[in-house]
């Protein structure tokens, strides 16, 4: 970006009342944190004299972005006349950016609340088995799912269980006289 870029950049986000966003000095174009964690970029434009500014949704909402048919996905993203002053540009990015963002930034907030919610009920149900072994609930700590539960008694029964949305799916290796057992009690249910 060029100088005079950037400082129009600088100018629109003061309009915005937005402030830049940390760690990101080193940026191909300014960045600045949106009050929701977002942030809005700015960049050249696809043609000379074009300015292209896009918003995104915070990190930890990416991976539940929604998918959308073709011309359907909200449009987080546009190119404005460098020729305009910052009040207008800033204008267009309120009128046509900010709207699409905050479709895209609910949707993303539904996916996750959904998201959270079914890997409660995940670790729930995967707690009620591993309990009475004395085991733990082990999570994976960048997506926050429950990782499969093993268990092992050498020379009595392994147990594996896998957590689902509704129901657990146990495999358990056990001696035919214990499957037998097993069985039974199953069908007493």
């Amino acid at each position: 970006m060029t100088p005079e870029q950037k400082a129009l950049a600088v100018a629109v986000a003061a309009q915005l009342n937005l402030q830049p966003t940390p760690g990101f000095d080193d940026h191909w174009g300014p960045v600045f944190s949106l009050p929701d964690g977002g942030r809005l970029y700015f960049s050249c434009g696809r043609q000379h004299g074009q300015l292209h500014i896009s918003a995104s949704v915070a990190n930890d909402l990416r991976e539940h972005r929604a998918y959308y048919r073709e011309g359907e996905a909200p449009r987080t993203s546009m190119n404005v006349s460098e020729s305009k002053d910052a009040e207008r540009i800033a204008a267009d990015v309120r009128r046509r950016l900010l709207p699409e963002y905050e479709r895209e930034l609910a949707a993303c907030a539904a996916n996750k609340a959904k998201h959270d919610d079914n890997n409660a009920k995940r670790v729930a149900a995967l707690t009620k088995v591993a309990a009475p072994f004395g085991e733990r609930v082990q999570c994976d700590e960048q997506s926050g799912e429950p990782r499969p539960l093993s268990i092992d008694r050498e020379g009595k029964f392994s147990l594996t269980a896998k957590p689902y949305c509704e129901a657990v799916k146990l495999e358990i290796g056990v001696s035919p006289e214990i499957a037998g057992k097993i069985a039974a009690l199953l069908a007493a249910l």
